[in-house]
């Protein structure tokens, strides 16, 4: 064996140019792979970085008889009968998410992620703060002064490390004490940054009153299979005790990754590793083709090798190792490469909302990946060059000393890899055209509007002090004015949901057109906002007219809808005055009469079957949580005194998310500019392998034919009959590569398809246009050796054996 080494070493050094194309292309298609295990062993399969994190699970409640998988919380009764009743967890506590706003005296007040949780929470996975203590059973009884542990960040952000154990402060209103400080990168469970304890109030003891999720911890050795066949024991014996309450409601267990990483992220993933296993593929495939052209050159060595006694079984191995030595060398390159990207990827996730637990870090089990994939690939590329090298007639290798006695002998297996690798390089190519096709598109979606001059930011009221509509309504009214004021600023509006943002959701009734079913009502997007906000985004009122100041009070119920609404429900007829009723879960509307159509804009970008927009005034429809927008020639400049008009209005009161709407569009569609970029980098790496990969064989094809093509240059072949006849070879392999391509891809864009917000890839205009590429970057692999060929001297060729 060591002999077998020094040996593919000496072969490597010797031909150095070969070498390094072959690992320059395993490198790409190993580092890619590395790369993308790297990232969904972090999102998909690495435990939660706490003690058990791997037994670690997620239970919420659903209704078996609703929608699948229709995921409902707990009531807290339930809550304690479980964790009173379940076998098979080793521990169970429970928890709510609810936003905080952090304030005091002297320093402006921020909003957090907050999480209210029993006191057992973090006992359950080991974690102990850092400085002072955890919550005690005493912190959860009633009457009890309210605490708070903050997260690291907290401390090191806005408190600068100093001593805060004891220090009094206000969440969401409420004098609060800070009793502990949670270790570094500990923001349990979804990006929260403070924890109260979860006071068992009268209200919560409702078992009507379903706000809890639950978090596990299974006993070792039981499966999660397990634990739900345990929980539903429990399930069904609730049902038959509280048939009022729990008469519909199961237990879902998830292990965390499902429960906070969804099926849509999943499935990108998976995308993204079956992509660069096409590209290592279309590697292997390519460097087979250049291991076979080369092994008609050692086809003597290899033989005079057999004839002096080396077994079929001894060449395969010698053969296999220098492959194997290849493999490694271009995965050291290629760790390199995934590193790189790696490092790239996190950075392009950054503030987007990923699980705080997700660090895109290679650790042994990506090593163990990577050592699996560079063995496979050189088995791969390596055991069909070996084996057809190894078979060789002896006799036959012996005599034949010239270069085109080779010429057909691995023509067709060559010609079959350049097929594989053109078909799989049109897949690739077509499911990166998808997500950057969607991504254009998405640039130009509402560019009429100003963005770049709208700042834009969210304040949300806290329930406790703003509990009706009425004190909202006030509070709104005596902002807007404050804003207005700011220096530059010309418009000041706010907003439900900014343009491009999405919006609610209500069921639709039309007074001249009742539905038959009540069930089967219409449904329309709902955006509520104060007069001026169309001037202030451009958008035109096409008939009647928009919302004066009085419109939303009680009897002057009114709206404005897009032309597409009008035209969905109306069809011909004239719109204003027609009448129609809104209804949620909640309530239902007063009849609403239309005042205005408006042009449409597209709010919904990412979801092309969203329903019909209508406008509602503020006074109509008064939500805690608005978006403010000012526009303005100098946003940056006005960022100062948009925080001190909200603040100077309530000090506990902060504002979030302020940005321009050009960047909180760009941030909406992150995720399509960076998977985008991330296959568009797969296919264009793939097309490259590809080409040469074709350049080679056609090369390599040429050079074998030297005096063929002398000869008949001589008998009076013209250049351009010449250039034909390479070019002829090809060009039938791209064809039929191509043709493969689309048959594959067609159904694969069905697949695509499941990630609702990526165009399918079966599109006629973008198949065309990947194609005409790819064509036209094959055309030219061939069409290089083929004018080589061309231009030889006859006289040349035919001495050139």
């Amino acid at each position: 064996m060591r002999q077998d080494f020094r040996f593919a070493l000496r072969m490597i050094l010797t031909h150095r140019w070969f070498s390094a194309a072959v690992i320059a292309t395993l490198a790409f298609g190993i580092g890619m792979n590395t790369m993308v295990f790297t990232l969904i062993d972090a999102a998909l399969f690495k435990p939660v970085p706490v003690p058990g994190g791997e037994r670690l699970i997620s239970v919420l409640a659903h209704d078996p008889e609703g929608p699948p998988r229709a995921q409902v919380p707990f009531s807290y009764p339930d809550f304690l009968d479980y964790r009173a009743q379940a076998t098979s967890l080793e521990a169970l506590e429970a928890g709510m998410g609810d936003g905080a706003i952090l304030s005091e005296k002297d320093i402006a007040p921020q909003r957090y992620g907050m999480f209210r949780v029993s006191p057992g929470f973090f006992g359950m996975i080991h974690i102990r703060p850092v400085r002072g203590r955890d919550l005690t059973d005493s912190d959860v009884k009633m009457g009890a002064a309210p605490v708070a542990l903050i997260g690291y960040n907290v401390w090191q952000e806005r408190y600068a490390g100093r001593d805060v154990i004891g220090r009094l402060v206000r969440i969401n209103a409420v004098p609060t004490q800070i009793i502990g400080v949670m270790p570094q990168g500990i923001r349990f469970p979804n990006l929260e940054d403070i924890w109260v304890p979860l006071q068992a109030t009268a209200e919560m003891m409702d078992r009507a009153n379903r706000q809890l999720q639950l978090f596990g911890i299974l006993k070792p050795g039981v499966s999660i299979e397990q634990a739900s066949a345990d929980m539903a024991v429990i399930s069904r014996r609730l049902a038959e005790q509280y048939r009022k309450d729990d008469k519909r409601v199961a237990p879902l267990l998830q292990t965390f990754h499902d429960r906070y990483n969804g099926n849509q992220i999943r499935f990108v993933f998976l995308l993204m590793l079956a992509a660069v296993g096409f590209v290592l593929l279309i590697a292997c495939a390519n460097v087979a083709n250049m291991l076979l052209g080369r092994a008609l050159a050692r086809r003597r060595e290899i033989s005079i090798r057999a004839a002096l006694g080396a077994s079929r079984a001894r060449i395969v191995r010698q053969l296999l190792v220098e492959a194997l030595m290849l493999s490694m060398l271009g995965g050291i390159v290629g760790l390199g490469l995934a590193a790189v990207g790696i490092h790239a990827f996190d950075l392009g996730t950054q503030d987007v909302g990923k699980p705080y637990w997700v660090q895109f870090r290679m650790d042994y089990r990506v090593f163990f990946y990577f050592a699996v994939v560079c063995v496979a690939s050189a088995l791969i590329f390596g055991l069909l060059p070996a084996l057809r090298s190894s078979g060789a007639r002896l006799g036959d290798a012996l005599k034949d000393g010239s270069r085109s006695a080779g010429s057909m002998r691995g023509g067709k297996l060559s010609g079959a890899l350049v097929v594989f690798q053109f078909s799989l390089t049109l897949v690739l190519l077509l499911g990166a055209g998808a997500f950057m096709r969607t991504f254009v598109e998405q640039q130009s979606i509402n560019r009429w509007i100003p963005s770049k001059q709208l700042l834009t930011a969210r304040v949300t009221l806290p329930e406790e002090r703003y509990k009706d509509p009425d004190s909202r309504i006030r509070f709104f009214q005596t902002l807007l004015p404050r804003m207005a004021a700011i220096p530059g600023v010309t418009d000041a509006v706010e907003v439900s949901d900014l343009p491009g943002a999405g919006s609610g959701r209500r069921t639709l009734e039309i007074e001249s057109a009742p539905a038959a079913d009540k069930r089967r009502r219409p449904s329309a997007s709902v955006v509520t906002f104060s007069p001026g906000y169309f001037k202030a985004i451009g958008l035109g009122i096409i008939r009647g007219r928009g919302f004066e100041e009085l419109d939303g009070s009680p009897g002057r119920e009114y709206a404005v809808v897009t032309r597409e609404f009008a035209a969905r429900f109306w069809g011909n007829q004239d719109p204003i005055g027609k009448r129609f009723r809104l209804s949620d879960r909640r309530k239902t509307s007063e009849w609403i009469s239309v005042a205005g159509v408006a042009a449409d804009i597209d709010q919904h970008p990412l979801d092309p079957a969203s329903d019909p927009l209508v406008f509602l005034p503020y006074r109509q429809d008064a939500y805690g949580s608005m978006a403010l927008m000012i526009r303005t020639a100098n946003p940056r400049a006005a960022v100062s005194g948009f925080r001190s008009a909200v603040q100077d209005l309530d000090q506990d009161l902060p504002l979030s998310d302020i940005s321009t709407l050009e960047e909180f569009s760009q941030h909406q569609i992150w995720f399509l500019k960076l998977f985008g970029t991330v296959f568009l980098v797969f296919a264009g790496m793939s097309l490259l392998i590809s080409s040469v990969g074709i350049y080679a064989v056609m090369a390599q094809a040429a050079g074998s034919r030297t005096q063929e093509i002398g000869v008949r240059m001589a008998l009076g072949a013209t250049a351009g009959s010449i250039l034909s006849l390479v070019l002829r070879r090809g060009m039938i392999q791209l064809l039929i590569g191509l043709a493969i391509g689309v048959g594959v891809a067609i159904p694969a864009s069905r697949v695509l398809s499941k990630l609702q917000v990526v165009g399918g890839a079966a599109d006629s205009l973008l198949i065309v246009g990947v194609a005409l590429v790819l064509s036209v970057v094959g055309l030219f692999a061939c069409w290089l050796p083929a004018r080589r060929a061309a231009l030889l001297d006859p006289v040349s060729a035919i001495r050139d054996e």
